[in-house]
């Protein structure tokens, strides 16, 4: 069922107009030239430099600067008066500070405060810290190319802020507010957005430690059901790590995203669906506060109803737009600033959708990587990403900068080979006759990629430590990634899904073994199905990977697939929002108030035919109505962080009266993997195997999964409730210690007797809290119940997942199916014929995952969550309803 080591020796290159030839060693002999070494200009950067505290003595001429301040060095935006000069930054220039010709910045690096100086100011981004800082100060908008490891994600937004630009020019702009509005605080704070959760947590932690602050008090996170900003009260934190759904989230009630005076739009490169969408949404914000004299004149003195800065819903977008420009007037709110930061970007894209933005590209400290192709294709990676880890650490030194970083799928895999790893660790612990001092050429002595191992091999198992790494595991368990060696390990090998492509950086890694392959969502729009596949990578992902094993060292890159098939790979990946579902984000944009999304500014409009699906969804889900239109049920929708299908679930249950649990089963969905499956990959010493699929029987409902996961979820809590009775003292001391009951519980006896995943269900435990008090915002009864009548529950599932339905085909045949032995430990179990989906007819088989596979007999009619495409096309998280409750 469900690097920091090492300084670079790069200088600083020139600034390049957009029309001059792309030679990176040439200058420009233009008027609006390159930035030369010159006293004029270097006086006239001074002030720009000494933002972040080299010259304290700005302070005390502020008084005679006003005074005789030209005014060829005022800023557009008014913040000319703390002295950052924009005349030698021009709209469309390019910062290369890759040029071999200079070897220092112009402008003096920042004084740094706060933990770690050395470590920060070893970070390639700091020797263009100023300038960095200049050009945003000066420039609309941004691009930072700048290498995984090079400290732009931690660095730049603690430039800024330290600085001191956001508040100047929120300063300057509130001066200009109407006398009958209430002074606040616009546009202080800076949001750095990520495509992961673990990025945004693990970079907001690291950027409280340098600032030596407590985590949400200056720097924060915000993350889905996770929100660690304003402990100290309303705006104070100043720096919010938040993946891109979190602040898409908060633009629907906030268009202009007031709060902010910079958006760093970070791993720009990824183009997930979310990150596309708001590079819109951030566009139409700036462009509605962008500062044009002319117009604020016209406007200044608009007068603003009490609820003017909410709700921006107009028939037609243009007025909507103007009247967000008069909000931001009224309002005396500063320009917004968009920095866009990527390892590596599509320049040509961005520049058009962003015209006149200005770039600057940063060299990183990548040392050099041999990368060796597989001779052979191998059907089964996940055994030849064994031998290939086991040869690396059998015949190359280990000790630091040794560590061994493994590209894999998904959860799944990743789990299969961290059992088999640790199964061959412990056959070959007692035989020491490896040399760890081994030396040559790592690449000879790795005796082939993915080739079988001899039962001899020797290896040393204690100095070995296993850490897997995906974005659905806890918060606490990825740390473990991150964190240093302990004491008495001398390697650590690391299992990760596309999650440590870029979004975070692994010190120590030497060994990446590359499997080709990650797993992705792909929508047919032609049948309106949205399935979860593993195909190959691109060129792209392909160097991104290989550039992991060359931070600190000189790295090897093992891939398990052949020259020929890295030279099939297609050169990028296809933007998320060109193959899914886009439903969500027409629900989002609706509910901004953008009539037509199909006139949204995206980064790559997707097709019509897959807005049109979109709008199918919608309107059969009631979201929308005829006008296309959001209905006041859509309004709803809206406000729950969930796909619209599991929003309607949710809403659903109202009706039915089973909003308890139906609270817990969307919950328990969002946790994934509740259930722990021992002896996977076939490591089933002790019989665990039957052990763990006994323990799930128990809690297994013969009428599919979701009754199943609420009857974990209910036992679960039943034992927290008797051990909170039977222990309170004990519980007592440990919540003083600032653990949850549910936490302590999490970590007790009942979800190891029971094999099930405690921290799992911890997640649960807090969505579904989560969801409790969104859900009381929108009136429902959170504590209304079916009780015993679960008939009701059923025909709510079927009523929210009506779009979600397979029928089983008459006279199917009965398959013998190989099954996988992390399912219940048996081999092969007979699969109950076929199903055909309502919508689309795909043709689908119930996942061996699920209880009800191999049910004899087979249910008639099923709902369903997930589609994955693996083998084949098989039908997840399955529950049992009858057909006739489809039609009433």
């Amino acid at each position: 069922m469900m690097n920091r080591l090492g300084r670079s020796s790069a200088g600083v290159g020139h600034i390049r107009s957009e029309s001059t030839p792309s030679n990176d060693d040439e200058e420009m002999n233009s008027p609006n030239g390159g930035l030369t070494h010159n006293a004029a200009l270097a006086d006239d950067y001074t002030s720009a430099a000494s933002i972040g505290g080299t010259a304290r003595s700005e302070k005390k001429s502020k008084k005679k600067r006003k005074r005789g301040k030209s005014s060829n060095s005022k800023a557009d935006d008014g913040i000319s008066n703390e002295g950052i000069s924009r005349s030698h930054i021009h709209t469309g220039m390019t910062a290369d500070f890759g040029s071999k010709k200079h070897k220092k910045s112009v402008l003096s690096p920042l004084h740094l405060k706060g933990m770690f100086i050395n470590e920060r100011t070893n970070l390639p981004v700091y020797q263009h810290s100023a300038d960095i800082v200049h050009l945003i100060s000066n420039n609309d908008v941004v691009l930072v190319v700048a290498e995984t490891g090079s400290g732009k994600s931690t660095q730049i937004p603690a430039y800024v802020h330290e600085s001191g630009l956001l508040k100047i020019s929120a300063k300057a702009a509130a001066a200009n507010v109407s006398s009958h509005l209430p002074k606040q605080k616009y546009g202080r704070t800076i949001c750095v957005t990520q495509p992961r959760r673990v990025a945004a947590i693990t970079l907001a932690k690291r950027v409280s430690e340098e600032m030596k602050c407590i985590p949400g008090t200056i720097v924060g996170h915000r993350v889905r059901f996770d929100d660690t900003t304003d402990v100290k009260g309303h705006n104070t934190t100043k720096i919010i790590y938040a993946t891109d759904g979190m602040l898409l989230r908060e633009a629907i009630s906030d268009p202009l995203l007031k709060r902010y005076g910079m958006i760093a739009l970070d791993e720009a490169h990824e183009r997930s669906l979310q990150t596309d969408v708001l590079f819109g949404v951030v566009k139409r914000a700036m462009a509605a506060r962008k500062r044009e004299p002319e117009r604020h004149k016209e406007i200044e003195n608009v007068q603003l109803k009490d609820d003017a800065d909410e709700t921006l819903y107009f028939e037609k977008d243009e007025e909507i737009l103007i009247r967000m420009k008069e909000t931001a007037v009224a309002l005396g709110l500063p320009p917004l600033r968009v920095c866009v930061m990527s390892a590596t970007l599509d320049v040509d894209t961005f520049r058009s959708f962003f015209p006149g933005s200005s770039m600057i590209k940063i060299p990183g400290r990548q040392y050099p990587v041999q990368v060796v192709h597989s001779d052979q294709i191998y059907e089964d990676y996940i055994d030849a990403a064994l031998n290939t880890v086991i040869n690396i650490h059998k015949n190359t030194p280990d000790g630091d900068g040794s560590d061994v970083l493994v590209f894999l799928t998904g959860q799944d895999e990743i789990e299969d080979l961290a059992s088999l790893l640790k199964r061959h660790l412990e056959d070959l612990k007692n035989d020491n006759s490896v040399d760890q001092n081994v030396k040559g050429d790592v690449v000879q002595n790795i005796k082939g990629i993915g080739t079988s191992i001899n039962s001899g091999c020797s290896m040393i198992t204690n100095g070995v430590l296993i850490c897997v790494l995906y974005a659905s595991l806890p918060p606490e368990q990825q740390m473990l990634a991150f964190r240093p060696k302990p004491k008495g390990c001398s390697r650590k090998v690391i299992l990760a899904t596309n999650i440590a492509e870029t979004s975070v950086t692994l010190d120590g890694i030497r060994y990446v073994v590359d499997c080709g392959k990650h797993k992705s969502r792909e929508y047919k729009s032609s049948t309106g199905m949205e399935s979860l596949v593993v195909s190959d990578i691109s060129k792209a992902q392909a160097a991104q990977r290989m550039g992991r094993a060359g931070r600190v060292s000189e790295g090897i890159c093992l891939r398990l697939y052949t020259k020929e098939s890295y030279d099939l790979l297609a050169e990028t990946t296809v933007p998320e929002i060109l193959r899914v579902n886009l439903a969500q984000v027409v629900l989002q944009l609706k509910s901004m108030g953008i009539h037509d999304p199909r006139s949204f500014s995206f980064l790559t409009p997707p097709s019509a035919d897959s807005i049109r699906k979109s709008f199918e969804v919608l309107a059969a889900l009631g979201a929308i109505d005829e006008s296309m239109d959001l209905t006041d049920y859509g309004k709803e929708m809206s406000q729950l962080p969930l796909d619209p299908i599991y929003a309607n679930l949710l809403l659903q249950s109202s009706k039915f009266e089973c909003v308890s649990e139906i609270l817990t089963v969307v919950a328990m969905l969002s946790a994934e993997n509740i259930f722990y499956h021992p002896g996977r990959g076939g490591d089933d010493q002790g019989g665990l195997a039957a052990r763990g699929a006994a323990a799930h029987r128990r809690f297994a409902s013969y009428e599919g999964d979701l009754p199943t996961l609420l009857n974990v979820y209910n036992a679960w809590r039943k034992e927290a409730s008797y051990t909170r009775t039977g222990n309170l003292r004990k519980t007592k001391q440990k919540i003083s210690k600032g653990k949850s009951s549910s936490a302590l519980l999490s970590h007790g006896d009942w979800c190891t007797q029971n094999f099930i995943n405690g921290r799992a269900l911890t997640r649960a435990h807090d969505v579904r809290s989560q969801l409790s008090d969104l859900c009381s915002r929108l009136g429902m009864d959170i504590h209304s119940s079916c009780s015993s009548e679960m008939t009701t529950f059923y025909r709510c599932i079927c009523a929210g997942l009506f779009l979600q339905v397979a029928s089983r085909l008459p006279n199917s045949s009965q398959l013998q199916v190989k099954k996988n032995s992390r399912y219940n430990g048996a081999e092969t179990i007979p699969s109950r014929g076929h199903y055909k989906t309502k919508i689309g007819g795909t043709i689908v088989s119930v996942h061996p995952s699920s209880t009800l596979f191999g049910r004899n007999p087979a249910p008639k009619c099923v709902v369903y969550t997930d589609l994955v495409h693996t083998t084949r096309m098989y039908i997840r998280g399955t529950t049992q309803i009858r057909e006739e409750w489809l039609n009433g």
